[in-house]
């Protein structure tokens, strides 16, 4: 989605009102976008810097980090920058001799510090695979390693 920014010269601000689909080369952690929106607006200020003021909603599709499922995590991500740094932020993403901008290229810069590290809907899942459990304090008792019982027998004697 490229911007004109020629057109602040006849106009007070551009409006963004574009739905936004997944790109090829955003993060491969981001498995699709559903109802992906960017709402705004380009302007200039008194100054004469151009800004971008923007909202990128939607929701992204990645996999739950536990059971490896396909889950929806919404977002919400406010833009507020100042254009004239484009070129040492964005240099790739603005052409100085059109007089444009690609917008696409800052929202997924933007979209990929969204994306979770981690992230599961189920939060009481039952872990255990072929040879391992997770184990946790509350539901299970600790079980000592055989190897280390003689030392549970000397911290009783401290008592």
């Amino acid at each position: 989605m490229i911007i004109n920014l020629d057109e602040l010269n006849y106009k007070e601000q551009i409006t963004l009102d574009y739905k936004v689909e997944k790109d090829e080369n955003l993060d491969k952690r981001i498995l699709d976008l559903k109802n992906a929106q960017v709402s705004g607006k380009i302007y200039e200020d008194s100054n004469s810097d151009i800004w971008l003021d923007c909202e990128f909603t939607g929701e992204m599709i990645i996999n739950d980090s536990i059971t490896l499922d396909r889950v929806p995590y919404k977002f919400a991500i406010q833009i507020n920058e100042d254009l004239d740094d484009l070129e040492e932020n964005y240099l790739n993403c603005y052409e100085n001799s059109q007089n444009t901008l690609d917008l696409k290229t800052i929202l997924w810069q933007n979209i990929v510090l969204e994306v979770p590290i981690s992230y599961s809907l189920k939060k009481d899942a039952n872990l255990k695979g072929n040879g391992w459990e997770l184990l946790n304090e509350e539901s299970k008792e600790k079980e000592i390693d055989p190897r280390l019982k003689e030392l549970e027998n000397l911290l009783k004697g401290d008592d």
